[in-house]
């Protein structure tokens, strides 16, 4: 199989392949590919919470337990 990418991303696999994390664009692509694997199913794992943790957020925010954008913004700045 044969595929073409864009230049940004033609210059990306370049980029990996001469910092020596792989040794052609095979690897390069089928790591992406891996990683794109690991993504999906940790969403699939995962989404039933997440789904739960923005309905409470939702609900929260109905009963006017929210925060200000500024509020926000500070906790998590806190946060990091």
């Amino acid at each position: 199989m044969n595929i073409s990418v864009d230049e940004a991303s033609e210059q990306r696999i370049r980029r990996e392949i001469e910092l020596g994390h792989f040794t052609n664009p095979e690897e390069v692509i089928a790591h992406a590919l891996e990683l794109l694997d690991d993504q999906e199913t940790w969403l699939r794992e995962n989404r039933d919470q997440i789904r739960l943790k923005i309905e409470r957020s939702f609900s929260q925010v109905q009963r006017g337990e929210g925060v200000s954008a500024e509020e926000a913004k500070r906790i998590l700045a806190v946060r990091k």
